[in-house]
């Protein structure tokens, strides 16, 4: 357990440093701008800032993921499947640390 929890803490520090990242860059793009710039130029800056935003809706996501998985460690609630609670299978939890259901349910939903 202690070594998923380490995982599931690399990977949110991993996805923090990837969102500054992915922020910074949105903001350069945003004061980038000038008067200067012909209409493609401003297309493709807004092509750029719409995947920018779709991958920082991403990111955020996958956090609130691990995050949620951290609280379950916490509450001792963690590797139970939330919908049929039942365990989640530890090759499972292994590929996918911060899964929330079991093999089964997951496959339901899909």
């Amino acid at each position: 357990m202690e070594e998923l929890k380490k995982q599931l803490l690399e990977e949110e520090q991993d996805l923090e440093k990837q969102l500054a990242i992915y922020k910074s860059e949105d903001s350069l793009l945003a004061t980038d701008q000038n008067i200067a710039n012909t209409f493609e130029d401003d297309v493709t800056d807004a092509e750029v800032h719409d995947r920018i935003v779709a991958i920082r809706s991403e990111l955020k996501r996958r956090r609130a993921e691990v995050r949620e998985a951290l609280a379950k460690i916490d509450k001792g609630t963690y590797g139970v499947c939330d919908s049929c609670g039942k365990k989640i299978g530890k090759d499972r939890l292994a590929a996918f640390p911060s899964a929330e259901f079991c093999f089964e349910c997951e496959q339901k939903r899909k």
